[in-house]
């Protein structure tokens, strides 16, 4: 069967769904200064799962930024 590479791309492979992440709520959070890993825990995301979403969707660095892992 010959299938284009459209319909071969839609089809459905299996595996766990992802998390939707509020991620409006994320940046307002993350504007009060909250650290990413208790953003996580407030929204009752893992923090791979809150991390990727940020870094997937990079709107911004106010979103892509942790303050707390710059390096000095």
């Amino acid at each position: 069967m010959n299938e284009t590479p459209l319909a071969e791309a839609s089809v459905n492979r299996g595996g766990r769904p992802r998390r939707q992440v509020d991620l409006e709520r994320v940046r307002r959070l993350q504007a009060a200064n909250v650290p990413l890993r208790e953003i996580a825990r407030r929204l009752g995301i893992g923090y791979g799962t809150l991390h990727r979403a940020v870094r997937t969707v990079r709107s911004g660095p106010e979103l892509i930024q942790n303050p707390a892992a710059e390096v000095l």
